[in-house]
């Protein structure tokens, strides 16, 4: 049986991140200069990194400062766990419940927890990627800047090891009890959405409320400093009720040489076999019965009925590619869990953390806003136009198609169609981004109509030309091989380069105003000057992407 799992894992991986591919790929000239060309978009963002480093080292020194050096690694594994338990929701859905390899593995003698335990694996490999860059710069400042020994070391290995074990085992069971009691006849996927948004507010809330106690029942008490002067880890102790393992991890680093840290570790790797063994028994009563919802086809209806006079009717085909597109969006629970939530969440945090922490907290925001009501509107601008990328849409909307590609190259449907049908479906979820970043600013701060209008009206300008920003890259180089709907938004590498080209962009326009801004021209002029950047951005754009989707429609395979 071991054999088999072993076998399970070794396949899951190559499928998961297609090594075979990969190998193919460097074997062939064309696939290998497009790797280069890859590689080098992501060495431009160690720039970035090592700026941030460099802030970590100073954080650090501040630390150590106060004496509570501790806590410096205590902030690396908080973050970097609860990273590992937000993506860890959305990767455990689509690999457990959405992926297509699901069809084969059912029907073949293996338990249901063979079959978690494989993909478990495979997600764990994903979480590193995503966790090592986070605890990595404050492990290593940390031992270095203190000369800590060859045992430090060794912890932080064993620590990084299992690291990602606990949040994806808590992710795991969440997922697995919510789709077994969510799967309701005819409102399974509609439930799982809102339930999952629903959930993640409730983590969210739960997490920022946590916080918030132990914030300030550090600063309410009446011996605190005299206890943080006896006591390196006394904030390390108060603040870890975040997420205690994050807690346990940080006092074995900061006491490797004592019993302490011993202990510390040893709850730390107990706890996280104990999880995941937990995991894997719920896995045997609760996984068959969540997917068997997912793998289920609706019967006909009275809904499903097509009239005559259905077949008849037509329709602009940029508004059928549109209406298409949205269609999918909605009805494919990663699709929209990964679109919808990437304009939801930074409004959401911002209204959360507003409530628990209380609105005092805002007082000097109110102060630089009030009588300056136009920094509201061009933050939200900016804000608004980052969706445009963040979303995921427009640079993933070839990819979606996958190996049903072939169906819009061969229908006689013209560019700018394709083009225009697009935009509109990156706009909808737009406009979800701009009605909920709208009222969580009404909740924090007072905005008038002039900010509903700019933000309005330059952010879905700012959006088209972001959208089509992604398309160029997406139809530039299209991921249609996949099995699992989570591969061709959150694993595909266009978003990530989007993103990153995105950013330079915003960054530019944004300096731009702010020269404008400092030298005191008229805020008029400045919305003006953006909106013809946006303007002649898109059309420059649009032109780029008409020819790139002719050609590419024509060679691509």
């Amino acid at each position: 049986m071991m054999k088999k799992i072993i076998s399970l894992i070794k396949t899951d991986l190559n499928i998961t991140y297609g090594l075979s591919a990969l190998q193919y790929k460097f074997n062939n000239k064309r696939d290998r200069l497009q790797t280069i060309l890859i590689a080098i978009a992501l060495l431009s963002l160690i720039p970035t990194y090592i700026m941030i480093v460099s802030g970590l080292v100073k954080i650090y020194e501040a630390y150590i400062g106060i004496g509570q050096k501790t806590m410096f690694l205590l902030n690396g594994f908080i973050y970097a766990q609860l990273i590992v338990l937000l993506f860890g929701f959305l990767y455990v859905m689509s690999k457990y419940y959405f992926s297509n390899d699901l069809n084969v593995l059912v029907p073949l003698p293996l338990r249901p927890k063979d079959i978690v335990g494989a993909k478990f694996v495979t997600l764990m490999v994903n979480e590193y990627l995503t966790s090592l860059p986070i605890i990595l710069p404050f492990i290593i400042i940390y031992g270095t800047r203190g000369k800590e020994g060859l045992l430090y070391w060794i912890y932080s290995f064993i620590l990084i090891i299992f690291l990602p074990i606990i949040p994806l085992a808590l992710a795991s069971i969440i997922v697995m009890l919510f789709m077994k009691y969510t799967n309701i006849k005819g409102r399974k996927d509609l439930l799982r959405v809102v339930g999952y948004i629903i959930l993640l507010i409730a983590l969210l809330g739960f997490q920022f409320k946590i916080q918030s106690i132990a914030q300030q029942s550090v600063l309410k008490g009446e011996d605190f400093f005299l206890e943080m002067a006896q006591n390196s880890n006394i904030l390390v102790r108060k603040l870890g009720l975040v997420f205690p393992p994050s807690m346990w991890a940080a006092l074995s680093l900061g006491n490797y040489s004592s019993i302490g840290g011993v202990f510390n570790l040893l709850l730390f790797v107990g706890t996280s076999v104990i999880v995941f063994w937990i995991m894997i028994q719920l896995s045997e009563k609760l996984f068959f019965e969540g997917l068997i919802g997912g793998l289920e086809v609706a019967t006909a209806g009275k809904h499903k009925e097509v009239k005559t006079e259905d077949l008849s009717k037509s329709s602009p085909p940029f508004l059928s590619i549109g209406l298409k597109e949205i269609k999918i969006l909605l009805r494919t629970p990663v699709y929209l869990l990964n679109s919808v939530l990437g304009v939801l969440i930074l409004p959401l945090v911002m209204v959360i953390s507003t409530t628990m922490n209380g609105k005092e907290v805002l007082g000097e925001l109110s102060m630089l806003t009030e009588g300056n009501s136009h920094i509201v509107s061009l933050v939200g601008i900016g804000i608004i136009t980052m969706f445009g990328v963040m979303n995921c849409v427009g640079c993933t909307t070839f990819s979606r198609e996958g190996k049903s590609f072939w169906i819009q190259r061969v229908m006689p449907i013209k560019a700018r169609d394709q083009i225009f049908g697009r935009i509109l479906s990156s706009l909808f979820v737009q406009i979800i981004g701009i009605i909920s970043l709208l009222a969580s600013l009404a909740f924090i701060i007072n905005i008038d109509f002039e900010n509903i209008f700019w933000i309005t009206t330059l952010g879905l300008l700012g959006s088209v030309a972001m959208t089509e920003l992604g398309m160029v890259i997406d139809i530039f180089r299209p991921l249609l091989d996949w099995d699992n709907p989570q591969k061709a938004m959150k694993q595909n590498l266009n978003v990530l380069i989007a993103m990153g080209i995105g950013a330079l962009y915003l960054g530019g326009v944004g300096f731009l105003v702010y020269k404008l801004f400092k030298t005191g021209v008229n805020i008029l002029a400045i919305y003006g000057i953006m909106g013809l950047i946006y303007i002649i951005s898109s059309y420059g754009l649009y032109i780029l992407l008409k020819n790139l989707i002719i050609r590419q429609f024509s060679i691509l395979e």
